[in-house]
Order: C-alpha cells, then structure tokens, then sequence
C-alpha cells in the first residue's frame, strides 16, 4: 500500500568538537560529508522504516569553513522517490548565524531488507 512521505525536510545538528579538525583548525571536510551522510540515511530510516543504505552521492560544494564551537544544521531534504530509494538534497548551515557552510546536490539511499537486497518501500511525494 503507497503513502506519502510525511516529513520532507528534517534538521539535524552537530557541535563541532577538537576531534572534527582539520590541521587548519577548521572543520575537516570529510567530517561534515559523513555528517550529511548520516543525516539523509537517518532521514530515509525515519521515512520508509527499513535500514537503507547510500547508493550515490553527488555535487558536494564546500562554500564556508566552521570552526571549534560552531552549531552546524543539516538540512535534509527529500527531493524524489523511486520503488526502492530516495533522493536527498542536503545543505549545511551555521546554525547562529546562518551562513551557508556547504551543499549537496544529490544523495540516494536505497531501502533493503535482511538479505541486503533492496525492498520497495510504498512511498510517494505529494504534491
């Protein structure tokens, strides 16, 4: 039976701490890709309630650097939905001040059941 997605967009937060540095003092990049990752696969547990695992990952545009202390929002948002995957869109934003920290475009999760072979998970995008 189809439904809809009930939550498009969902917001998580990470304080950056001393072990997310990078030897600039700055927020590692790969840190902030592991966080979008974690992000959208949460986001795409939450919506289709199977474990879903990543299957693409595309455009990562790194606009701004964070540093210790920073509240970092990432946006997670659902922008297609196929028989068996979602697609994301996701940004990151400093939380206090809003400023844009990086973006990225495209991020595909796939719903899969205990044989690790992908599930349809019944949902659609309302209009």
């Amino acid at each position: 039976m189809s439904r809809p997605v009930e939550d498009v967009s969902i917001d998580f937060r990470y304080l950056v701490t001393q072990p997310d540095l990078n030897a600039h003092g700055t927020l590692h990049g790969g840190i902030l890709m592991k966080w979008a990752d974690e992000s959208a696969g949460m986001h795409a547990r939450k919506a289709t309630g199977y474990v879903c695992v990543t299957r693409f990952i595309d455009k990562i545009n790194f606009v701004s650097t964070s540093g210790l202390g920073t509240i970092v929002k990432i946006e997670s948002k659902i922008v297609k939905v196929g028989k068996t995957s979602l697609t994301f869109q996701v940004r990151a934003v400093n939380d206090i001040t809003q400023d844009l920290i990086a973006t990225i475009d495209e991020i595909v999760f796939v719903s899969i059941h205990g044989l690790q072979k992908p599930i349809r998970h019944g949902l659609y995008l309302a209009s």
